[in-house]
């Protein structure tokens, strides 16, 4: 199963554009034996076949895709290893990087979009709005992970600056788009000002619909450690069965889903 191959690693290295970050991102990549990588914050406005395979390896260079910095400001980079996946269907945005994965054992595809938010106010409702946009060139089964710099709630930071407006129109989007916001182990925050007294914030995320999830039931997500970045990456494994226990667990999203209300007054009025 293509499942157990899909070893999702996403990072800011906060820029490749120097040996040291491309020689970290490499040695994690070998160490999480990661098969489809999303980076962001490249600083690197031209990508080639030689740079994919001395930073990730050379399994990705047939199957990648990238979003230009624009001087030394953002960028993305999104890969997949041929010896499982192939990548199509490439669609960019001002701050996203989306395409196609279709998994060779099965011939099953789905849709990845990797993104790097800005950094003002304006700017943020402006990608909020980006974000929604997706919905109407991404499949079903769908993930969307990356650097967001947006929080979903109050508890994503360490100290009461926060900024209500942008969490309701980002919690909104993410309602609108019917995402889960997928858990993860290994640390409450994924970013770190790593001043004396730290501003602690997550805003990496990792989101789902529905149907990736149910393509990836056993899917499992961590933050890992990594001294070269104020960013911690995230892996997310997708097949893990051995490490998890089968349990219910109610999912909030599922109440945004389309005729979830119908279904459950069914079930419940059905004779046993």
């Amino acid at each position: 199963m293509s499942q157990k191959n899909a070893n999702i690693f996403n990072w800011n290295p906060r820029g490749l554009n120097n040996k040291a970050r491309r020689d970290a991102v490499r040695d994690l990549i070998r160490d999480t034996h990661a098969t489809i990588v999303c980076l962001q914050e490249t600083k690197l406005d031209l990508v080639d076949d030689a740079l994919i395979s001395a930073t990730l390896g050379p399994s990705f260079t047939a199957n990648y895709a990238f979003l230009p910095a624009i001087g030394t400001s953002g960028g993305i980079i999104l890969s997949v290893s041929d010896a499982f996946f192939t990548l199509s269907d490439v669609h960019v945005t001002a701050n996203t990087l989306s395409a196609s994965i279709t998994m060779l054992s099965e011939g099953t595809t789905w849709s990845i979009t990797c993104v790097y938010g800005p950094q003002g106010e304006s700017e943020k409702l402006m990608f909020i709005e980006e974000l929604k946009g997706l919905k109407a060139i991404i499949q079903d089964a769908w993930l969307l992970l990356g650097d967001f710099n947006l929080i979903t709630k109050a508890s994503n930071k360490n100290n009461l600056n926060i900024n209500r407006r942008l969490i309701g129109k980002f919690r909104a989007a993410r309602d609108f788009l019917v995402l889960k916001d997928m858990r993860m182990d290994g640390r409450r925050f994924t970013w770190s000002n790593a001043q004396a007294d730290p501003v602690l914030t997550k805003i990496d995320h990792v989101f789902c619909t529905a149907e990736w999830d149910s393509l990836f039931p056993d899917a499992y997500l961590q933050a890992i450690t990594s001294a070269c970045s104020d960013h911690a990456p995230l892996l997310l494994q997708g097949s893990v069965a051995s490490a998890r226990k089968h349990s219910f667990k109610f999912e909030e999203f599922w109440l945004r889903m389309q005729g979830f209300k119908e279904t459950v007054a069914e079930a419940w009025n059905k004779n046993i």
